[in-house]
């Protein structure tokens, strides 16, 4: 994937600016390094298993199954 498409821009996109007082800023970037955190995976390593479509696949089928199992 081209160093300049869209969906890398996205993922490496840091927000500028303050937010007002109250809530602790929650962002797209914190929340997926924390979804991958929990399947033992970085950002740095998650590329790499998704462009291994079997690998992706049985990543996403397990954590589909855990996620009924603590609803």
């Amino acid at each position: 994937m081209p160093i300049d498409s869209i969906p890398r821009v996205a993922l490496r996109w840091t927000p500028q600016g303050k937010r007002n007082r109250g809530r602790p800023k929650e962002t797209w970037r914190r929340t997926v390094d924390r979804d991958l955190k929990t399947r033992g995976l970085t950002l740095q390593t998650a590329p790499a298993i998704a462009a291994d479509r079997a690998k992706w696949r049985s990543l996403a089928i397990a954590s589909s199954t855990r996620l009924r199992r603590e609803d």
